[in-house]
């Protein structure tokens, strides 16, 4: 399954964020969910927020996965950090939301 997110919000009010990344998420029985990250853009990031945002997307497919007995490897093709409107709650939802419209489209 594809996980492509591309989510922008940069306003004036403080509410900015910035969740884009491409991935592959393979299903599988193991409880777990594993996030690999394979790109970063850009390519200087600071590791803290790269793994911020790798813990924001694992636990964001947990929330889902797990209830249905489902873990999971999540190979992130490309991450694109936006260190102003970095918001790691961000990418949990949006994982979140993602990989439950793709759990039940597969059903």
């Amino acid at each position: 399954m594809h996980l492509n997110i591309k989510k922008v919000n940069q306003a004036a009010s403080g509410g900015s964020y910035v969740v884009i990344y491409d991935a592959l998420m393979h299903l599988d029985d193991s409880g777990q969910v594993k996030v690999l990250v394979e790109f970063v853009e850009p390519e200087n990031t600071d590791a803290d927020l790269v793994k911020a945002a790798r813990d924001a997307i694992r636990q964001g497919a947990e929330h889902i996965l797990i209830p249905l007995g489902h873990g999971s490897t999540i190979i992130i093709q490309r991450l694109v950090i936006n260190s102003t409107d970095f918001k790691p709650n961000r990418f949990l939802l949006f994982t979140a939301q993602e990989v439950k419209r793709l759990v039940e489209e597969r059903h």
